[in-house]
């Protein structure tokens, strides 16, 4: 009894899951048309007068269709694909080995023809007067008046997506190719970042550094030459993984506000800009039970180098270090820095 319900539920997966030896036929018909006004096709031996539709043998092999008209006289040889029944219909069969696609690689009825075939009697036709020629000779339409609406309309369709393309273009290239006068604004994305920080702060016995993720930033660029710019941004960093709103063990967290401004210049798709900076550390640390808090500001210098991966999209290294505290106490010379991957979005 388990040996026949194995047996039968074998034969039905192989009945459900072999969707080209079920669902397809033997034959496959391909509609061939052209835009010549009397013109004939040949395949496999039998004539064809335009347009025909044409009952192949479903084959690997491909066919010769050979054309003749009044003008022209060619062949084109159509090749045989594996259409999506073969693929996403045996899918369900993938638990079974593929035993679906076992079985269709058995058979013929995997493959297909393109369904549409046009074949052009026409020389230097531009692209919108193939696709009209293509769109009538599909339908068979014959009404002349149609045909010159429907090619006043596909002429009207080209024209406008080919002015869309050139704006496009346009754009793309000042995108690349930005010249004098051009404002760019950019949003930095949390990135990874490097913060360090001097023994002058409370609760670091000796410089040290934290790698933190969160953060955001906006900035923007004006060209005042084709390779020259000024940037200034204002960006937020944290020496810590700590989300809003999620709590975290930390031993020692700092927020850094930055504000920079910089002077860059640009080669092809690189960048670069080095300038001046001011920071603003908000600093949390655990004392005892309680939880100590202190605010400084401290002045530095701000580098970037950065490389343009698409139109709008920028990837480098930034490097800001600080070499002057303003705190209350300790007031004087201290060496810190932030240093990390800038990745910004500019347009």
């Amino acid at each position: 009894m388990k040996t026949l319900f194995k047996i039968s539920a074998i034969l039905l997966t192989l009945g459900l899951t072999s969707c080209s030896t079920v669902f397809r036929t033997k034959t496959h018909t391909i509609n061939v048309f052209t835009n010549a006004a009397e013109a004939k096709v040949t395949v496999n031996d039998s004539v064809y007068s335009l347009p025909a539709k044409i009952k192949l043998l479903r084959s690997k092999k491909p066919v010769t269709l050979s054309y003749q008209s009044e003008n022209k006289q060619f062949d084109t040889i159509v090749s045989a694909v594996k259409g999506p029944v073969f693929y996403l219909g045996n899918l369900p069969s993938l638990p079974f080995f593929g035993v679906g696609y076992w079985v269709d690689l058995t058979t013929q009825k995997r493959f297909k023809y393109p369904k549409n075939i046009f074949l052009n009697d026409k020389e230097g036709l531009k692209i919108q007067e193939y696709k009209a020629d293509r769109y009538i000779a599909k339908r068979n339409i014959t009404d002349t008046v149609k045909q010159l609406e429907i090619r006043e309309n596909i002429n009207k369709h080209f024209a406008a997506a080919d002015a869309k393309r050139k704006v496009r273009e346009q754009r793309e290239f000042k995108r690349y190719n930005p010249t004098e006068g051009t404002f760019k604004f950019n949003m930095q994305p949390p990135t990874l970042s490097l913060m360090g920080f001097s023994s002058k702060n409370t609760n670091v016995d000796y410089f040290s550094n934290s790698v933190g993720g969160m953060g955001f930033g906006i900035g923007g660029d004006y060209y005042y030459k084709n390779n020259r710019f000024i940037s200034l941004e204002l960006s937020h960093r944290v020496n810590q993984f700590s989300p809003p709103g999620l709590h975290t063990e930390y031993n020692f967290l700092a927020h850094n506000l930055n504000i920079s401004l910089r002077k860059g210049h640009r080669w092809q798709r690189l960048e670069y800009s080095y300038g001046l900076a001011f920071n603003l550390f908000d600093t949390e640390y655990s004392q005892g039970n309680r939880s100590v808090y202190n605010t400084y500001n401290t002045l530095g210098f701000s580098g970037l180098f950065s490389y343009q991966l698409t139109s709008v999209m920028y990837i480098g290294v930034r490097y800001n270090p600080s070499v002057y505290n303003l705190r209350s106490f300790n007031k004087g010379f201290d060496y810190g820095h932030v240093l990390g991957i800038d990745y910004r979005i500019k347009f």
